[in-house]
């Protein structure tokens, strides 16, 4: 059940991001009117990050957050495929990043709990069924990109609330058994690791927003088609995806701290080589070779960060790691941006292969 909550949440991210180009020529709205909406939506996730990490740690706190952010969620979907100006959408943009921000930390958090009541890594698994979810859901709207947008979105949102309204008593009682026992503030209680913990996810997330924004931008740059440019993305989707079902494996054999460090060393050199390739005949296929192995290498790193928080200073210290992580998300790519502007994007985008680097030599924190 909670693999499934993983998968939906995989599924509805790819679906937003996948329409909001069809959503953006509805409204007809500028790009930069389009950046102000999707800032709403991740302002609304930061703020009910801390709301959340709060409920978790009350009495059924996690069952009940799970079912409201899945709700809030497919409303979020139904109410998007109806946005006909530029105010509604930035409230609904707001409704689905709180609905994230509600889901992300009970998720984890009960993902961490479900892993130490089993006895063994699991939290692969689950970021492994987001990822499937998510390419799933991608493969879904390149087939129905002749449908209009309101069409896919009432449907995946309509199919969202009737499954999550009719599982509620197997949510219930799923959440409930795996509940995360209460934390202490991690404020009060090893502040220092839990701050670190933070920005090391916050240099894995910036690793993966590079990807998500760049990646594409950067293989089309080396005078290839935009088809083959297009898979550059894939690749590093398809690395994430294959990297997190073996994570669980690779955590019981080598352990969390060395597996973070194989990781993170991984995506440095993969993404480097591709990058210390640019000019030469092989530049596009070292390209997208080297976004694929940044796939694999990044996998493990964040779902081993969240376990570290969840079960050192429970679910708030979940919510900090979060959200100092979804600043660097947010912030990074276009930090990359900036640079590229000044320099050059190969030039830029060492910034990731930079911070993976660092992440080996901080992994003693995990």
């Amino acid at each position: 059940m909670l693999a499934g909550y993983f998968a939906a949440q995989g599924e509805i991210t790819a679906t937003w991001a996948s329409r909001l180009p069809a959503v953006k020529e509805t409204v007809g709205i500028s790009p930069g009117r389009l950046s102000i909406a999707l800032l709403a939506a991740s302002l609304g996730l930061i703020v009910m990050l801390s709301v959340s990490g709060r409920i978790a740690e009350r009495p059924r706190g996690t069952p009940r957050l799970l079912v409201a952010a899945i709700l809030t969620l497919g409303a979020a979907l139904v109410l998007l495929g109806q946005v006909r100006s530029f105010g509604t959408l930035v409230a609904v943009a707001v409704i689905f990043g709180c609905g994230q921000g509600l889901l992300l930390v009970p998720l984890n958090a009960a993902g961490v709990e479900c892993q130490r009541r089993l006895g063994k890594p699991v939290m692969g698994s689950f970021h492994a069924a987001y990822s499937i979810g998510a390419v799933a859901a991608s493969g879904v709207a390149a087939a129905t990109a002749g449908f209009s947008h309101t069409i896919v979105f009432t449907v995946v949102g309509g199919t969202v609330i009737i499954a999550a309204l009719v599982t509620i008593p197997a949510t219930l009682s799923l959440a409930e058994a795996d509940a995360p026992t209460s934390g202490p503030d991690p404020t009060t209680r090893r502040p220092g690791r839990v701050l670190l913990l933070g920005a090391m996810v916050a240099a894995g997330l910036i690793a993966e927003g590079t990807a998500l924004d760049w990646s594409s931008v950067h293989v089309r740059g080396l005078g290839v088609s935009a088809t083959t440019a297009a898979a550059a993305y894939f690749a590093y989707g398809s690395g994430m995806a294959a990297g997190r079902l073996m994570a669980d494996a690779f955590t019981q054999c080598l352990g969390p701290r060395r597996l973070l460090r194989a990781g993170a060393t991984v995506a440095a050199v993969g993404l480097g080589a591709g990058l210390a390739a640019t000019n030469t005949p092989v530049a596009a296929s070292a390209a997208l070779i080297g976004w694929g192995v940044l796939g694999v290498g990044l996998s493990p790193i964040v779902p081993l960060l969240y376990t570290a928080a969840a079960a050192s200073s429970g679910p708030r210290a979940v919510a900090t790691v979060s959200t100092i992580g979804n600043v660097g998300l947010l912030a990074g790519p276009a930090a990359v941006g900036g640079i590229a502007t000044a320099t050059s994007l190969p030039l830029a985008l060492t910034v990731p292969v930079v911070l993976t680097a660092a992440l080996v030599l901080v992994s003693q924190a995990v």
